[in-house]
């Protein structure tokens, strides 16, 4: 896939200068309608495009891992949907190994070309992330409903925007009950939107505590990356 630079968006974000490449959403739309394999996802998943925009609640995530950094430095963690993969980029920049994951190839694709742009460490085997002596973003195809990871491996996992719809809450609970480690830590970043509310009921099934560690506005960035009030929610095991 060609990125053009008319579709990426530069900023400065903790402590640092960005340049991150988005996808042609018009061009992504326009492309669903004439693939029927898309059109036959978008009916059975809702699997559109979300992953091609960089989101406000991003922003608020990057703040916390930059407030967090002794905590996850040097630690494998799990980047849950990454999208573009800023979040998963400030992992590494925190000194964090990070599993950039998304269930979308062109998502990863795009992933690696933002690291590139942005001169962090690439890692294309799974296994060699663990053995890394530095920080390194690792892009991942994962489904969290078919978790191609080991149980109870990650001592931090993240995410920005993931619960559009209700019905994938359990889903992803059910990963996290899967994948976090017995002391585990889970932040899901969201702009207040209102479906979060069934997100934190559900969170009630589980064997989980939840509390609200940060909220903040962010930045406007551009004319379509406007200010948002971001908030941080921590999930561990009871």
């Amino acid at each position: 896939m060609e990125y053009k630079e008319e579709e990426s968006v530069s900023f400065s974000h903790i402590g640092r200068e960005w340049h991150i490449y988005r996808a042609d959403m018009e061009s992504l739309w326009e492309s669903m309608g004439n693939n029927q394999d898309a059109i036959q996802a978008f009916y059975e998943d809702e699997r559109l495009p979300y992953w091609a925009e960089l989101w406000s609640s991003g922003f608020g995530l990057a703040t916390w891992l930059k407030q967090n950094e002794g905590s996850i430095a040097g630690n494998v963690c799990l980047d849950l949907g990454c999208g573009l993969g800023f979040t998963a980029l400030c992992g590494t920049v925190c000194k964090a190994k990070v599993l950039a994951c998304d269930y979308e190839k062109q998502a990863l694709d795009l992933v690696r070309f933002n690291a590139l742009k942005n001169a962090v460490l690439i890692c294309e085997e799974y296994e060699d992330v663990w053995q890394s002596p530095v920080p390194v973003l690792c892009p991942l195809l994962l489904d969290w409903r078919v978790p191609c990871v080991e149980e109870k491996k990650f001592p931090f996992i993240w995410a920005s925007d993931i619960a559009y719809e209700r019905k994938f809450m359990p889903e992803i609970l059910k990963f996290l009950d899967y994948a976090l480690t017995a002391d585990g830590v889970f932040w899901i970043a969201e702009p207040g939107r209102a479906i979060y509310r069934y997100f934190l009921e559900e969170v009630k099934n589980f064997p989980f505590t939840i509390k609200k560690v940060h909220a903040e506005l962010t930045p406007k960035i551009s004319e379509h990356i406007l200010p948002a009030h971001v908030n941080i929610w921590e999930i561990k095991r009871k």
